[in-house]
């Protein structure tokens, strides 16, 4: 037959070769075509009857045809990998002769398919209803199986559940919902070890009103020649919890405390972070002290710091605003130290203005961007946010910490060459030359590709965009940085401006400064060093790190939507500083409160040919000329809050530019309809 014509194939099979073909992820837009976007940059036009079988953040191998207008377009060939696999979404419950239906919407602002699904859990004794939220996995992809399904792997939690917010956001990230239990018949193994007893120095805990795990407490001399001796004592979990150990495990496994807006599931289980270990007032407690001496001009003598093992008793639980308000205004309701206590905070206030000076000198300040604390009312819902910023009380715990660090880091580098360290490379330089470019452009003046790589030269450009009175510049250099690492071996901190950095402040909220704690006890007492981290165990705390970042920036997305959805209305006046210029428009964040809005062209100006968004410098132009750039601050209201997405869209009040403002209202009843 002619269909087995064996020149036929050949010509069949030539063709299939000469078509061209890339791999790319797809971007899903709001109408129902979509883009395909590769690693060399380009973007392809996925039709929509094409995208019906595809989901937002699919990689996919494509077949690059041109249309009759000679547009490039995508035809999806193959899945290289699902955007969804195991998800947490919304349950839709349809009847159907008789028969219930189940279809879910997974939790993704991009990905709007309602997947059908079958019910596969183990425990059905929760019948689920519209709005639930279940966990599931996808069995079935359009692009490789023709249609989409799913299956339901476990009830979460109600549709209505005021703590969904949370239970939701840890289950996407396959986080834990609670503390690990605490083993029966815990025991402190380290009985037998001398411990130096310092319970007669007025050590202090400085945090929070409503902190329970207190991990460090601080004691200070100071010498005739007015150099200082820093006592930093930390809890030592370490000495109930083998290395070997379940628990001991399981810590590993999660690497860190989880801190979500208005609540926090401990690494640990809170009999030892909230009790045994906690350095409570009044209370005997086993720990890790440093005495790190200080020169008079700042400088960390580290080789000089001794560790050792010891007992402490905290004479004083301070709250931040309380000492604040103490060392700032004199006095402080509620609060009224002792003698001792003190002459303890003024030379505590004393070395802080001294290492902050040192550092100002010899790295760079750091800024001072406001906490946002989330206060939440007794059913769970946002009540209020509280603004609160690196006051004196906050700098004497930083500075005290990163004192310690730097001795701790030094120490390990030197006798183990091994530990957990905080790393931070300084500039990416893949991109210098747009580095050297802005800082000619920004008045620094000397730079080369040579002294941009050096701790130095990045020190001295973070010192110099600091004293600018605009932001732009600091703006600009965070975004060609490179991020900080965690690394088992010694590198230094840039950012910091540090040869080595370690922390080992929170054993109880880290794994890392558990494994620290262990070297450091090691080389203490004279004993074989423990196991010294790996590969594996550097990976799981970079993940960990970074998924319980996202974690927190969702519960927050969260709380955000709802407790600003009122402002709509009451068209509230916000101020929003500029983080991010992307293409089609801005991204700003709320001083007032901490929320990520986003501000669309179209809210701008009507006329598009006059705007000009460009992410490579961080402006907004305006018919060629600079009218709004990264750091600026300019009043917003905002106009839509969706829900779903959980996206804030907000609008100038202003114009900009001189630009006409458009009727942002009016813009966005239009898309609706």
């Amino acid at each position: 037959m002619l269909f087995d014509d064996p020149a036929l194939k050949a010509l069949k099979q030539s063709f299939e070769t000469k078509k061209e073909r890339k791999e790319g992820v797809v971007r899903a837009s709001d109408r129902s075509f979509g883009f395909m976007e590769t690693a060399d940059r380009n973007s392809y036009f996925i039709a929509p009857n094409f995208m019906k079988n595809l989901l937002h953040g699919d990689k996919i191998s494509a077949v690059i045809t041109t249309d009759a207008t000679g547009r490039n377009q995508a035809e999806p060939e193959s899945l290289i990998e699902s955007a969804l696999s195991d998800f947490v979404g919304r349950v839709k419950v349809n009847s159907f002769e008789g028969k219930r239906k189940l279809s879910v919407q997974p939790d993704s602002p991009t990905i709007k398919t309602h997947i059908p699904c079958d019910d596969r859990r183990q425990d059905k004794s929760q019948e689920l209803k519209n709005g639930d939220w279940v966990k599931c996995r996808l069995t079935k992809h359009g692009l490789k199986d023709d249609r989409f399904r799913a299956e339901i792997l476990e009830y979460v939690t109600a549709a209505a559940d005021p703590k969904a917010p949370w239970t939701v956001s840890l289950k996407e990230l396959n986080l834990p919902l609670q503390c690990p239990p605490c083993p029966e018949n815990l025991t402190f193994n380290e009985q037998n070890e001398a411990r130096e007893d310092l319970t007669a120095l007025p050590f202090v805990t400085i945090d929070s009103e409503k902190t329970k795990d207190m991990d460090d407490a601080l004691y200070i001399t100071k010498a005739d020649d007015g150099s200082f001796v820093l006592y930093v004592a930390i809890a030592d979990p370490t000495g109930y919890i083998d290395e070997n150990s379940a628990l001991d495990k399981e810590a590993a496994k999660r690497a860190f405390s989880i801190y979500l807006p208005g609540r926090d599931i401990p690494m640990l289980p809170r009999e030892l972070s909230d009790d045994l270990c906690s350095l409570r007032e009044g209370q005997v407690r086993p720990v890790l002290c440093a005495k790190i001496p200080v020169t008079t001009s700042g400088e960390v003598l580290s080789s000089k710091a001794i560790f050792t093992l010891a007992n402490i008793k905290s004479q004083g639980k301070l709250i931040y605003n309380q000492v604040s308000d103490y060392l700032e205004k004199g006095q402080a309701d509620g609060f009224k130290p002792s003698a001792e206590i003190d002459a303890q905070l003024k030379l505590l206030v004393e070395f802080t203005h001294v290492r902050d000076q040192y550092r100002c000198t010899h790295s760079a300040p750091f800024r001072n961007h406001p906490d946002y604390e989330f206060v939440l009312t007794e059913d769970g819902a946002l009540d209020h946010i509280e603004l609160n910023y690196r006051r004196i009380a906050n700098q004497i715990v930083e500075e005290s910490m990163i004192t310690a660090n730097i001795a701790c880091g030094d120490l390990l580098a030197a006798h183990f060459n091994a530990g957990i360290f905080n790393t931070h490379k300084g500039f990416d330089l893949s991109e210098s030359r747009n580095i050297l470019d802005l800082l000619r452009q920004e008045g620094f003046e000397g730079a080369t590709e040579e002294s941009i790589a050096t701790m130095e030269g990045f020190s001295a450009i973070r010192r110099y965009a600091a004293c600018q009175e605009s932001p732009y510049l600091d703006c600009r250099i965070r975004k060609l940085q490179e991020y900080s690492q965690i690394s088992i071996t010694p590198a230094p901190h840039y950012a910091l401006g540090l040869k080595n950095y370690a922390t080992w402040t929170s054993p109880i909220r880290k794994y890392g400064d558990m494994i620290n704690h262990r070297l450091l006890k090691a080389m203490i007492l004279q004993r074989p060093s423990p196991r010294l981290p790996d590969a594996d165990t550097l990976l799981t705390m970079n993940t960990a790190r970074r998924v319980n970042r996202q974690a927190e920036r969702a519960v927050r997305d969260w709380l955000y939507v709802d407790y600003l959805f009122p402002d709509i209305e009451k068209k509230t006046v916000f101020k929003g500083e500029i983080l991010d210029v992307v293409r089609g428009g801005l991204r700003l964040i709320l001083q007032e409160n901490g929320a990520s809005v986003f501000i669309p062209g179209t809210y701008i100006s009507d006329d598009k040919t006059a705007l000009e968004f460009s992410n490579t410098t961080g402006e907004l132009l305006v018919r060629g000329l600079c009218a709004l750039r990264l750091g600026d601050v300019i009043p917003v209201h905002i106009v839509d809050i969706n829900k779903t997405t959980r996206s804030i869209v907000a609008a100038p009040v202003e114009p900009v530019g001189g630009l006409k403002l458009p009727d942002a209202q009016a813009l966005l009843q239009q898309r609706r309809r």
